[in-house]
């Protein structure tokens, strides 16, 4: 999935949201919460807001599937109306039901909310959260990557990750990982709610009696704390694992977890709490090295100690003695300090092996055979990934503006000045000619 390429299987969010009036409002509330994730503190309840706009346009197209096409470039089409976006609601509340279709109590009340924040003079700030996160929707590529293809096999499904053996990746150049970054926030939480809500157990079964989620699934997240908070992740790693949800999250640092436009203090330290396996690099920043210092514990060391004395005799005596202490198994500065093949290893307990704090060294995969025969092209050729037509992205996207509408220029002079001429030059009121 390259949704910054022409060349990309394509995947649309809304197929996961049910139709069904009684789940639709909590599905987009939840989608919405992982792309509207808050910044800071202070700026949560914009955020919220921002939302709530985005979950009532979504619920007009849902309603207007027949007119206008349930994607996330269409959302953005929508909310680019800005400052009209009142103008917007309540028209379309009023045309549809003089028209005798009117829309849902549910759709028009979300939308009375847009009509009713329209109205405030904090409403430009309120659409300054509202349109960037969608604003990279606009462009072509990203609209064709959201739109579902004609072709089935072009799309990716995130309900059969666990029937059938398949590798997804979410490809996007160093340039590109904050602007996608809300997307890859939408694509790893969908595909890990869609995967966690059926044990395998509890998922059917095949023809020949095996079980239809017959696979585990993990998701290797590179760069993790670039997508910010992921709502799913504070708990998915501990409650999915019956579900055969496996994560591996890569980050440069402990502190971009504990920011506060991420997981903050508190939260980044349960969410390393559930992963029974860290592999520490050399941290490069003694702070972080002291931690795991303190963290790898201490060895037993013998120190010599000598003595000297002279006795009552004039005579000279020495002696040496040994004492246990306790020594940093490595010190701060020898954690800080690591050769770049060397690595540290915190496993967790389990009911088979005892909880191990290993030093090893890194697996290199372009010095191992095994590894390069997988990146030999030759051996395992590169799938076939299908291309975008370019003429077809003319029709994905419907314009929301009346095309109709005149638009009534003043004169130069002005219409008010123009008319109060006109209503004191009566033509029956003769001109009075003050002239000698």
């Amino acid at each position: 999935f390259s949704p910054g390429m022409l060349e990309t299987h394509r995947w649309n969010p809304f197929r996961a949201i049910r139709r069904d009036a009684l789940w639709r409002l909590g599905d987009l509330r939840t989608m919405a919460s992982s792309l509207y994730v808050p910044d800071n503190e202070k700026n949560a309840s914009w955020f919220v807001k921002a939302g709530n706009i985005f979950v009532a346009i979504s619920l007009f197209i849902i309603e207007t599937e027949d007119e206008y096409p349930l994607t996330l470039p269409q959302v953005y089409e929508i909310a680019s109306l800005g400052a009209q976006l009142g103008v917007w609601a309540q028209r379309e509340i009023d045309e549809r039901s003089s028209k005798g279709k009117p829309l849902s109590d549910e759709t028009v009340r979300e939308m009375t909310m847009i009509v009713s924040e329209s109205k405030s003079k904090d409403f430009a700030t309120l659409v300054g959260f509202l349109t960037p996160r969608l604003a990279i929707y606009g462009e072509k590529t990203v609209a064709l990557a959201l739109t579902e293809s004609d072709n089935p096999a072009e799309n990716i499904d995130f309900s059969k990750l666990r029937e059938e053996a398949t590798t997804v990746y979410f490809c996007v150049t160093e340039g590109e990982m904050k602007k996608f970054a809300p997307l890859m926030n939408l694509f790893y939480s969908q595909a890990i709610r869609e995967n966690s809500k059926v044990m395998p157990e509890h998922g059917g079964h095949c023809e020949d009696g095996s079980l239809r989620l017959k696979h585990q699934l993990l998701f290797l997240m590179n760069e993790f704390a670039v997508m910010k908070r992921i709502e799913v992740m504070e708990t998915a790693p501990a409650l999915s694992r019956g579900a055969g949800l496996r994560f591996l999250i890569i980050f440069q640092n402990e502190m971009q977890l504990c920011a506060n436009d991420c997981y903050g203090k508190e939260g980044g330290k349960a969410l390393m709490d559930t992963f029974h396996i860290n592999i520490v690099f050399a941290p490069g920043d003694i702070e972080a090295a002291t931690a795991y210092s303190k963290r790898l514990g201490t060895t037993t060391v013998k120190v010599p100690s000598d003595n000297a004395g002279i006795s009552d005799g004039q005579r000279r005596s020495r002696g040496r003695s040994w004492t246990l202490q306790a020594r940093p198994l490595l010190l701060p500065q020898e954690v800080d300090d690591l050769p770049y093949q060397d690595e540290l290893i915190f496993m967790s307990a389990t009911d088979k092996t005892p909880k191990m704090k290993i030093r090893a060294k890194k697996i290199m995969w372009y010095k191992e055979k095994i590894f390069q025969e997988r990146a030999d092209t030759k051996i395992y050729p590169l799938p076939v990934v299908p291309t975008g037509d370019p003429e077809k992205l003319k029709g994905m996207v419907k314009s929301v503006v009346k095309q109709n509408q005149s638009l009534k220029l003043a004169r130069p002079q002005g219409d008010d000045i123009l008319k109060e001429k006109s209503r004191r030059e009566r033509a029956d009121v003769p001109q009075v000619n003050n002239q000698k």
